[in-house]
């Protein structure tokens, strides 16, 4: 998480600007009771240093309040196709770009229009022509540009319904586009994708067009300042959230502005808000926003009853406020929280993927047939086997009605939770080529997706007939139900509490219970919550939250909490806890285990149930305060002000003071003896402890046999070890040897043959330009090569190892591993005796000069290898052992019809 300091007067300076008040949707607007939460925000995050593309025509970069954040040296007009823009803006003759462009980063502070969502964020404008004929290969060339970007934001759709439908081949550069994006953008985290919903209204759904629908998209819907859905937002069932979109003020060209509505002013305004949640945490993956997004999101000053839609439903997840999320397929999760948003992607401890996500699919054949009038209803059924959390659902329907237009089309999930994938249209009876497009739901987020799946299919006009006056007919043949999400973990549950806990959910007693009984480590999070908090994991007070008392019943079952922006108490368990205060003046009690303490804004407390003479502890070098009691705990400590014991009380300078001055603290260096051996060379980093000296030893015949030569040691130019914190280690342009320690570190070579090296937590290890060496340890690591020949090991748990360019070599380790190696001739080696898990290996290419090597074989072993190709594309390499098949890797973008293999004197076998 990033850390600075909050700046009050430079929000001010935002709201002083002269029509920040037809910015209705910030918080000191008269014009509307609503409110996106984000000057608070403001105060620590503008976007800095992050990215945002706008996809739309060509931006006036020249007006007074975008000049500062444009970038003109990432830009691109792709119907011009040149880098080198050169505009005028009196000849700008479409506005919308420019438009969507101030939502997300006008200046604020410079006594013009308003403040954009992001004011200090970079804007790269991708530039395309909607009146060029090939406007669709401007669309598809730009989302390609995008993968060096943070975020981009797509403020269009196509006009027709099921126009851009990715089974079609026409559509696969388009559909590819957004899954490029996805896997590689941001260095594998996945570049966010943000589009608007859609202004059909009621003639289309923003789910009839697969850019909106993709499981790579955010489609965002838009609200009128008294609450209701703008009357053409475009509804759906993949909607993820809204956002304000009608009459709020942006940036014009000419150094103008203007209060347009729609969808497409709404989509830039989440675009920016990720933005301040990617400086806010730098390592959210593409999915990880999403669920932020969707969690974030608020319900509250939003119509019950919204002009379009179906309504406002409660999914089946159960870690929302006590049950389950709100959702409606004209607003999604809600209106857009940006304080909220922030609050969970400071504490987000997850990194979700494209390379991490788990898809389980199921096809079924039905020839059930549909009559008009006779049989208006049909109903199918899925029975899903596999258990993935859900994130994503979609269903294809191979499906023959040519009225389309009079179908409802629902969809029900094993939680009882019911979606409208199709809508009966009014005044028309036919809406598109609906056969087999693959319809989206974000609806059960957080479900589980084992059990039954249900189709209902009606037709609402049972006058129906065909060209030859009979009862139209038709067929439903067969369906395909695609569920994405994560398989793995699921039994580390995570409880989301916001303010909505005590506005929305205080009367629903059903909702006050926490119970976790499947184990793993699990954690309360009470980050967005901005009233006070007591949360005791022991079970020795009661917990409340944002005014209401959590009935936990078994407390020391939740191993970590995080407390939000109110005067908080938070107290452990005996358990390992990471108990986090969050802002405010909050109090944190010391207990047993191996605890993580963190304070944060405002003047904390640590409370001791001991006296000072039986506390030990000594500060880091990094500044990190460790504190213990012997047989009882001992707790890493930042952010905490005041230090409470039974005897007495000490700030923490007093503290250090008292510690610094010998209790406890750790042991000096002994002298060096006067008659001591001295090393040959003092300057050496690395020291070697000399063996102890004997009395007195015996005489040795002498030995003239010439000795080998020795390897000189190696020696690095700067040495760094890290804490028990959350560290960020930086190396130089020189040789390094820079080392993690247990918290969740960010390690940086840069240029150097470095050694980088990860501990206990979940770190993220970058090379540099040379030939560098990484290794993760335990933890759920993520290891970047770089630019040499590089050694990448993963060690322990589920790691993310890509190598990018040079000959490099991967080894994954134990765990579900991700693997790519990319550029060069690498090579991924697979241990028999470590592997536990299938590890997914991407690009690889025998003919590039890729090698896979298995260690760990019996030397006697009957050993074969072969690849099975599924029916879905996927590609297996499988290990035959003494008759036992094994699968080591899942094989990604794999284009090879076989490998060959050479068996090594040791047992081991090369492939390639």
């Amino acid at each position: 998480m990033s850390q600075v300091a909050p700046n009050s007067n430079r929000v001010q300076e935002f709201l002083e600007d002269p029509r920040i008040n037809d910015s209705w949707y910030l918080d000191s607007s008269t014009r509307s009771a609503l409110s996106i939460d984000i000057e608070g925000v403001w105060e620590e995050y503008t976007g800095q240093d992050v990215t945002v593309g706008v996809i739309d025509s060509q931006i006036d970069y020249h007006h007074k309040d975008l000049s500062r954040a444009y970038d003109e040296t990432q830009d691109y007009d792709f119907d011009r196709d040149t880098g080198d823009i050169s505009i005028n803006s009196k000849y700008i003759t479409d506005h919308h770009g420019t438009m969507v462009a101030g939502m997300i980063a006008a200046e604020g502070g410079n006594d013009v229009g308003s403040v954009g969502i992001s004011p200090d964020a970079t804007l790269v404008g991708l530039a395309i022509n909607y009146s060029s004929p090939d406007i669709s290969n401007q669309v598809v060339q730009a989302l390609n540009a995008a993968v060096d970007l943070d975020v981009v934001n797509n403020s269009w759709s196509f006009s027709a319904n099921f126009r851009d439908n990715f089974r079609l081949s026409s559509y696969a550069d388009h559909s590819a586009a957004l899954e490029n994006l996805a896997t590689n953008g941001r260095d594998g985290l996945g570049t966010s994708v943000v589009f608007s919903a859609g202004n059909g209204g009621i003639e289309g759904a923003s789910n009839y067009h697969n850019f909106q629908n993709s499981p790579y998209s955010i489609a965002v819907g838009a609200v009128e300042r008294f609450g209701d859905v703008w009357e053409n937002s475009n509804t759906g069932a993949n909607v993820l959230l809204s956002a304000a979109g009608h009459q709020a003020v942006t940036t014009y060209s000419n150094d103008r502005y203007a209060l347009p509505s729609g969808t497409s002013f709404a989509a830039p305004q989440v675009a920016g808000a990720i933005a301040l949640m990617l400086e806010a945490n730098p390592d959210l993956g593409y999915r990880d926003i999403q669920q932020i997004l969707a969690l974030s999101s608020t319900r509250e000053g939003l119509s019950d009853t919204p002009l379009v839609g179906d309504g406002w439903l409660t999914n089946g997840a159960d870690n929302f406020n006590g049950g389950g999320m709100h959702y409606s397929d004209a607003f999604g999760y809600g209106f857009l929280n940006v304080r909220n948003a922030v609050r969970l992607a400071e504490t987000w401890d997850k990194q979700q993927t494209a390379a991490n996500l788990d898809t389980v699919v199921v096809e079924e054949d039905f020839y059930l047939a549909l009559e008009a009038g006779t049989k208006d209803h049909i109903q199918a059924t899925f029975e899903m086997d596999e258990t993935v959390m859900v994130e994503h659902v979609r269903l294809a329907l191979d499906l023959n009605w040519k009225n389309n237009g009079d179908l409802d089309v629902y969809l029900t999930s094993p939680d009882g939770t019911t979606v409208r994938l199709v809508y009966d249209a009014e005044g028309t009876s036919y809406i598109g080529g609906l056969r087999n497009f693959t319809l989206t739901s974000v609806a059960t987020m957080g479900e589980l997706s084992s059990g039954e799946w249900t189709i209902d299919i009606y037709n609402r006009d049972p006058d129906a007939a065909s060209g030859d006056g009979s009862a139209m007919t038709g067929v439903l043949n067969s369906a395909t139900l695609t569920l994405h999400g994560e398989a793995d973990g699921l039994e580390d549950d995570t409880y989301f509490y916001t303010d909505e806990f005590g506005s929305l959910y205080a009367d629903e007693t059903a909702r006050h219970m926490l119970q976790d009984s499947d184990g793993g480590v699990d954690t309360l999070n009470a980050a967005a919550v901005t009233t006070d908090s007591v949360i005791d994991l022991s079970g020795g007070k009661n917990t409340t939250i944002a005014g209401v008392t959590v009935e936990m019943d078994t407390p020391s079952n939740i191993e970590n909490a995080y407390a939000g922006d109110g005067n908080d108490t938070v107290i452990g368990s005996e358990a390992d806890n990471h108990l986090r205060a969050g802002r405010g003046d909050d109090t944190l009690q010391f207990s047993a285990g191996e605890d993580v303490l963190a304070g944060g804004a405002g003047i904390d407390t640590l409370r001791f149930e001991f006296n000072f003479s039986e506390v030990y502890g000594y500060l880091t070098e990094a500044q990190t305060l460790l504190l213990g009691v012997v047989d009882y705990g001992l707790a890493t400590v930042s952010g905490v002000e005041s230090f409470e014991f039974y005897d007495v009380t000490y700030s923490l300078a007093e503290l250090t003071n008292r510690l610094g001055n010998g209790t406890d603290t750790p042991n000096e260096t002994p002298d060096t003896p006067d008659d001591a051996d001295t090393p040959d060379d003092p300057d050496t980093t690395d020291s070697i402890d000399p063996d102890p000296v004997e009395d007195e030893p015996e005489e040795q015949p002498v030995d003239d046999t010439p000795a080998d030569p020795v390897e000189p040691p190696v020696t690095f130019d700067e040495v760094q070890i890290g804490t028990a914190a959350a560290d960020a280690l930086r190396g130089s342009s020189l040789r390094d040897h820079l080392t993690s320690a247990e918290g969740n570190d960010t390690v940086f070579g840069f240029a150097g043959d470095d050694l980088l090296e990860g501990g206990d937590g979940n770190d993220r290890i970058k090379g540099g330009d040379d030939n560098d060496s990484l290794r993760g340890d335990s933890g759920t690591d993520a290891l970047f090569g770089g630019m040499g020949d590089d050694l990448l090991e993963g060690g322990a748990d589920n790691d993310k190892l890509i190598g990018h360019e040079g000959n490099d070599t991967l080894i994954g380790g134990s765990g579900r591993d991700v693997l790519r190696g990319g550029d060069g001739a690498d090579t991924y080696v697979f241990d028999l005796t470590e592997a536990d898990q299938l590890d997914v290996l991407f690009g690889f290419s025998a003919t590039e000069g890729d090698t896979i090597v298995v260690q760990g074989l019996e030397e006697d072993a009957a050993v074969s290898f072969d690849l099975l190709f599924k029916d879905n594309g996927s590609v297996f390499l499988q290990a035959e052992i003494d008759g036992e098949t094994t699968r080591l890797a899942k094989l990604v973008n794999f284009e090879e019809d076989a490998l060959t293999v050479d068996m090594q004197a040791d047992g081991s076998a090369f492939l390639y």
